[in-house]
């Protein structure tokens, strides 16, 4: 006894049919593709509050030991502190900061997407004693980590009695 398959209904469409729906499949995949997100192009960093400069991104607070001083914030306010925070990565070119009148905050991010931008923005609380730091990173896609930078920026010297909080905004 012969057994025959019967297809269902939905797979037995009629050839143009086949067609139109293969059409709009392929119509659908091209425009999801060549559509471009109107904010993927790599936006300039941007540095906003108290922030007198920025230093280059390949600064990094290292110790053998510890590994990455600035993962939950640093903030560096001496001449001392400096050279030895940055001994391992740069220690034969140091940006010249006068921490008489400067410190130094640093919080590490590494890129979560691709064309990634950064907003710093350090702020001044005199109601609750504290600087904030904040920093956010742009993307156009999420995408595995791939580099990180420490984020060092020189601001007025942060008052005795004040504390440092670090945001970090993805």
């Amino acid at each position: 006894m012969a057994t025959h398959l019967v297809e269902p209904e939905w797979v037995m469409l009629p050839d143009t049919k086949q067609l139109s729906m293969k059409k709009l499949i392929l119509l659908s995949l091209l425009g999801m593709i060549a559509c471009k997100d109107p904010f993927c192009e790599k936006r300039p960093d941007e540095e906003v509050g108290l922030i007198e400069k920025v230093l280059a991104k390949d600064y990094l607070a290292y110790e053998q030991n510890t590994g990455d001083l600035a993962r939950n914030g640093i903030h560096i306010s001496s001449a001392e502190q400096y050279r030895q925070v940055f001994s391992y990565c740069c220690a034969t070119r140091l940006d010249s900061i006068d921490f008489s009148r400067y410190d130094l905050l640093g919080l590490t991010t590494v890129n979560r997407g691709s064309n990634s931008s950064y907003r710093r923005e350090v702020r001044r609380d005199d109601t609750n004693k504290k600087i904030i730091y904040t920093i956010t990173e742009h993307y156009c896609q999420k995408a595995s980590p791939v580099d990180g930078q420490g984020n060092f920026v020189v601001i007025p010297k942060v008052p005795a009695d004040y504390r440092v909080e670090y945001i970090r905004n993805n």
